[in-house]
């Protein structure tokens, strides 16, 4: 499994099943990373726009993948609405320059929802 993520509280997370590939980029290019991996063969194990918090509005995504046998058409659709998704709501509104700690909040939340969905797949 692979963990893909900005979120600098992965920057050090240490499980023996999961692989984290940290990218110091912005939430769409890790949506764009997790694409490129789903088109060679990977699926996905965490939906890419999971919980409350709007696209337009944090700046962290993680996601999580592990590699299949064939191309899935699910995931597919599913990173491709997601992607869509993000665009939509930064047309509507962009994402501000948060504080310090508004962003540590949000690493925080990312960090947790994310986290227990490991311990529920694995």
């Amino acid at each position: 499994m692979i963990l893909i993520t900005n979120n600098p509280k992965f920057r050090n997370y240490d499980h023996n099943k999961i692989k984290v590939e940290f990218y110091d980029g912005n939430y769409k290019e890790v949506l764009n990373i997790t694409r490129d991996y789903i088109h060679n063969n990977y699926i996905l194990l965490t939906h890419p726009l999971y919980g409350s918090v709007k696209p337009n509005e944090t700046i962290y995504r993680s996601v999580l993948i592990k590699d299949n046998v064939k191309l899935d058409y699910d995931s597919v659709n599913i990173i491709s609405d997601a992607i869509s998704t993000f665009d939509k709501f930064q047309k509507n509104k962009i994402t501000p320059n948060w504080t310090d700690r508004i962003r540590d909040d949000f690493s925080v939340i990312d960090y947790d929802l994310i986290t227990n969905a490991i311990n529920r797949i694995l």
